[in-house]
């Protein structure tokens, strides 16, 4: 019975990580380096006027997505070597059913 949880926690837990790599590709695709410009937006003084601040840079969204595409990488390969254990796990017991006269 343990098993049996334990895996289905496990492919919780891959399919998690499978939507953050989703959730990651989208986002970078979302944002080439090349359409990348600074983000203004206005602040409000104390005398009522406005002035123009930096919220991002283009530097600092290029090392964003710098991480984002490490993180990405990283990620694939945990979910890649979940996957091949799992495989492996499941070769090694067989892939046999067991009867139902056994099975108590």
């Amino acid at each position: 019975m343990a098993t049996k949880k334990k895996e289905l926690l496990i492919e919780y837990e891959l399919e998690f990580l499978e939507t953050k790599l989703k959730e990651l590709k989208d986002y970078i695709q979302a944002n080439p380096y090349s359409e990348l410009a600074d983000r203004m937006a206005y602040k409000e003084t104390r005398n009522g006027g406005v002035i123009p601040i930096c919220i991002a840079n283009k530097e600092a969204q290029r090392k964003d997505l710098t991480q984002a595409l490490k993180d990405y990488a990283e990620i694939l390969r945990t979910v890649e070597s979940m996957r091949d254990k799992e495989e492996a796990k499941k070769e090694s017991k067989g892939n046999s059913l067991i009867p139902a006269r056994m099975d108590n």
